[in-house]
């Protein structure tokens, strides 16, 4: 695939980081490197990029999409204190799935997000109390 110097500078970024950034972040990150970058650039390409696949939006309900360049079957867990959304790596039995679908409906995939604290934000909340 040909692409333009920012749009694999933001495939590259996100590449390259275990974190879910927002469009906001990815744009204030390589805003110093590029400094041509818009954010309506940023949001462009992401989203060319997640209509070929080769990056994935992630809607955690915080009202602000996250994207994600591992595009290999997992989960994520979402801390409802900070926001931070990190991968979870394992596989639903299809029989759970099984379990809660009637005759009417056949599974093709699933996308499970995990809500809870996490351990940062658990600490931090020991300490304050």
């Amino acid at each position: 695939m040909n692409f333009s110097k920012q749009r694999e500078s933001i495939l590259n970024y996100l590449r390259n980081t275990k974190e879910h950034p927002t469009a906001e972040r990815i744009y204030a990150d390589l805003k110093p490197s590029l400094p041509n970058l818009s954010l309506a650039t940023v949001y462009r390409n992401l989203g060319r990029l997640c209509e070929t696949g080769t990056v994935v939006r992630l809607s955690t309900g915080d009202k602000t999409d996250h994207f994600d360049a591992d595009t290999s079957d997992h989960q994520h867990f979402v801390c409802t204190s900070c926001g931070t959304v990190s991968d979870m790596f394992f596989e639903l039995p299809q029989e759970i799935l099984n379990q809660n679908l009637s005759d009417n409906f056949v599974a093709n995939y699933y996308k499970l997000y995990v809500y809870g604290i996490c351990k940062d934000c658990s600490e931090k909340q020991k300490r304050n109390a």
